[in-house]
């Protein structure tokens, strides 16, 4: 990682903390902005993954995959803003499909560094057992706005947490011979 890189990472992850703790003042209206934030970042992540599949991935072996997780992000995205103001249990399900797939590509991230021996694993197991244990804690109190609000406001301070650890980390540089 790049020393500017890293600073990025830090400035972000410690602005998601900063807005974290200022959410948890203000549970009722935080509900309705981590619902729209959560179907914002669902149709980001299907357009990335839909414009990568159109620039890259279909030349690729296994390209589809990124089209068919581009258009199940796109499409949770789209219709998770839409509802964003409607029944509280399906905003609260929208955000723990959104951590159900965060958590099944952290631990699939995981599992893949630690079988190439890489360092980085137990940063994406931590991420993926807190994706895990927000799952849980919101379905749960799914009755409860409040709850889930906490939940994902102290996910957001440790995954800011992470980020710092992971940006502070020294990264090993590989030189190909």
């Amino acid at each position: 990682m790049s020393k500017a890189r890293r600073v990025w990472t830090i400035i972000g992850a410690v602005t998601a903390i900063q807005g974290a703790v200022f959410l948890m003042f203000m549970p009722i209206i935080a509900f309705e902005a981590i619902a729209m934030g959560v179907g914002m970042m669902l149709t980001f992540y299907g357009i990335k993954y839909l414009l990568y599949y159109l620039t890259h991935a279909q030349h690729m072996v296994g390209g589809k995959w990124f089209l068919l997780i581009g258009l199940i992000l796109f499409d949770m995205g789209i219709f998770a803003t839409a509802l964003y103001n409607q029944a509280q249990a399906i905003a609260i399900i929208y955000v723990v499909g959104a951590h159900l797939v965060g958590a099944v590509l952290n631990y699939i991230r995981a599992f893949g560094n630690k079988k190439d021996n890489n360092p980085g694993w137990k940063i994406d197991l931590a991420q993926g057992i807190g994706n895990t244990v927000q799952i849980v804690l919101c379905l749960v109190f799914i009755n409860s706005v409040i709850i889930p609000v906490y939940c994902y406001c102290v996910y957001a301070i440790y995954t800011g947490i992470l980020m710092i650890i992971s940006a502070c980390k020294k990264t090993a540089i590989v030189y190909v011979q």
